[in-house]
């Protein structure tokens, strides 16, 4: 009888000591926990405050270590290095930051894009994007750059006419300084036409290809539209709708733009982009982006890519390190 109530003691011992161990283990995982979670709020609202900090006044305001929380900015590499060490943990995380332009996106405004219910299409790399600014025309560079200067008002150039226009356009940059021009049924390869004038109109059947970049060189835009008065139009002509423009190279406008149909390949940056139905009240604007990125990096004519503040948004992101911490007894 003795043994067996002693025997009820050693396991009711054992079983304590289990119990308490559980209990030790479920403690110390339950702190583990927690702290995971404080670092994980921790780096998060480092990360967020560092973006703020960077897309609202210069990038070396994210250069700081308070708190237990380094953050260092390589404007070289466009990393972000973020560091913390509390709460008996310590992680390091990098973000790449790489810059996105408008020129890297199909449709980029910095004030207004009405799909107007219509599907793109558009490659989910390239999608549509607002900025708080848009990228300033270097009309020197137009200018200085071009083969020639058209001075005409009240005027069409022909390409499908007796005598064909496009025979005398030579590759290059045309600028247009006049208003009421049209351009009807012009093919031009290797061709960048810049317009400062109002009441553009393209007639006709149209096919303008922008010059195609060498390697890692800046683009050439296929159209520039300089007036911010400019209502600019893609649509299509013929008795059954079937004569559409088809533009490869970058359109931009300090004004509006409305695409109703036609080939793109983009991007298309505007004040105001819109997506509208056509003479058959339907939208067919196709975008080829996917068949010509080497059209969506930053193109020439519109400064440096350095001259912007650019806003930095989180590409690609690596953890270094997440480990807790082991203190000496």
């Amino acid at each position: 009888m003795l043994v067996a109530v002693l025997m009820i003691f050693v396991v009711f011992s054992f079983t304590g000591v289990a119990v308490l161990n559980v209990s030790y283990i479920s403690s110390v995982s339950s702190a583990e926990t927690v702290n995971n979670i404080k670092l994980q709020y921790a780096m998060e609202s480092s990360v967020n405050e560092s973006l703020w900090r960077m897309n609202n006044g210069p990038d070396s305001l994210i250069n700081v270590e308070a708190d237990g929380i380094t953050t260092l900015f390589d404007p070289v590499l466009n990393v972000l290095s973020v560091k913390v060490d509390k709460f008996q943990m310590e992680t390091e995380i990098l973000l790449d930051l790489s810059e996105d332009t408008h020129f890297d996106r199909a449709l980029a405004s910095d004030e207004t894009i009405n799909t107007n219910g219509y599907e793109t299409d558009i490659d989910d790399e390239n999608r549509s994007r607002f900025f708080t600014f848009l990228p300033e025309v270097d009309l020197d560079y137009f200018t200085d750059n071009a083969v020639a200067i058209h001075t005409e008002s009240f005027h069409r150039w022909d390409g499908g006419g007796k005598h064909k226009d496009d025979e005398d356009f030579a590759d290059g940059i045309h600028v247009f300084t006049g208003s009421f021009l049209e351009i009807k049924n012009m093919t031009l390869s290797n061709h960048t036409l810049v317009f400062t004038g109002r009441y553009i109109l393209f007639k006709d059947r149209n096919n303008i290809d922008a010059p195609i970049p060498v390697d890692s060189a800046d683009a050439m835009p296929a159209l520039v539209f300089t007036n911010p008065d400019n209502f600019f139009e893609i649509d299509a002509e013929g008795k059954h709708y079937e004569k559409e423009d088809v533009i490869n190279g970058a359109i931009y406008t300090a004004g509006t733009i409305i695409l109703k149909k036609g080939q793109l390949s983009g991007p298309v940056v505007g004040n105001s982009i819109s997506l509208q139905a056509g003479e058959d009240f339907q939208n067919h604007i196709d975008f080829k982006d996917t068949e010509h990125p080497h059209h969506y990096r930053w193109h020439k004519g519109f400064k440096g890519k350095k001259h912007y503040d650019w806003p930095k948004q989180i590409g690609r992101w690596k953890t270094k390190s997440w480990k807790k911490k082991h203190h000496k007894a």
